[in-house]
């Protein structure tokens, strides 16, 4: 169980008009290694992919990933099956909906620890409701790492980080004619082929725009911000970013209190405090109304962001083509 102190990896509610979806064909924040030529949504998900749309939605809004690519990834590993079947038609365990390799059994038994407080074992991975949150926490962790790049990031949910971080460094730009090649920047490697080099292709012509998609990027001085267990999301015309992170690159000082059942925050000298549920809040004292309450989400708090910023004179923007909170100090 969270202890209340986590009730300080809080979260900023912006006030800003966002469109809930992609446009159709298009990832909006994507950036990085070109997707010309990259056919997507040319192809149907599976019916068995589609029943497990709730937890893919769930899983993007609290990861920051988009859950129509959840899907894709499902259908293209999977379709939706946590079984495989062998020619007789008799079925045999397999890695779940999410194809979680055994190599993974660490991380995955400390995300089940860390996210339900019990160690998840490789069995666990055959449940759709912790195989799709894995799933979008690495996602999201590489989504970080490659800068938005979701090319990349598609490619390294198959290749795995190593494989693929050694082809970009090996051949630069040229990385995507060189997966053919992955092979050879594999250890103790002996088949010969590795994973698919044709992975992002396979993923993208399952992806389509059918699921509601709510997340945000945040990024500070031109960085992506990583929130870890709670990401942006956009919701009402409002986008609700954890705090965590972000006051720790502010500099600010977060603290929840308790018995008053509030957010105080103070940075260069100004106190804001924020009572739950309340439109009201106080600025060195005074009373300023506000136009979101501040509010408890998944055991976070959350507050307005536009308002907090524009007290501590912080820079905010919101870029709207790619979902993207842009704060400068």
């Amino acid at each position: 169980m969270k202890k209340t102190a986590a009730a300080i990896a809080s979260a900023f509610v912006i006030a800003f008009s966002a469109v809930t979806a992609f446009a159709s064909g298009a990832i909006a924040d994507h950036s990085g290694t070109s997707m010309e030529g990259i056919a997507i949504g040319t192809e149907e998900l599976g019916s068995s992919v589609k029943q497990y749309t709730d937890i893919f939605e769930s899983a993007g809004e609290q990861y920051g990933v988009d859950p129509n690519l959840l899907a894709a990834i499902c259908m293209q590993e999977s379709s939706g099956r946590n079984l495989s079947y062998r020619e007789d038609g008799s079925e045999y365990p397999a890695w779940g909906i999410m194809q979680i390799e055994k190599s993974l059994e660490n991380s995955f038994a400390a995300f089940g620890l860390k996210t339900t407080g019990e160690e998840w074992t490789l069995e666990d991975r055959l449940d759709p409701s912790k195989a799709v949150p894995f799933a979008a926490h690495l996602i999201s962790n590489m989504l970080i790492k490659y800068d938005c790049d979701y090319m990349k990031t598609v490619q390294a949910y198959n290749f795995g980080e190593t494989v693929l971080n050694r082809i970009i460094e090996a051949v630069g730009d040229d990385w995507l004619s060189e997966r053919a090649n992955a092979k050879n920047y594999a250890d103790n490697w002996s088949y010969d082929t590795y994973g698919d080099a044709e992975y992002i292709e396979h993923v993208f012509r399952y992806y389509h725009n059918d699921i509601p998609y709510v997340g945000a990027k945040v990024r500070l001085n031109g960085t992506l911000i990583d929130f870890d267990d709670q990401f942006p999301v956009i919701e009402d015309g409002r986008t609700l970013i954890p705090i965590r992170a972000l006051s720790e690159e502010l500099g600010a000082d977060v603290e929840w209190n308790g018995d008053y059942y509030r957010a105080e925050i103070e940075m260069n000298g100004i106190e804001i405090i924020l009572p739950i549920n309340s439109t009201t809040a106080y600025v060195d004292g005074e009373p300023t109304e506000l136009d979101v309450p501040a509010q408890i989400r998944n055991g976070r708090t959350m507050v307005p962001i536009r308002f907090i910023m524009e007290e501590f004179d912080v820079s905010v923007d919101w870029d709207d083509d790619t979902r993207t909170v842009l704060i400068e100090e």
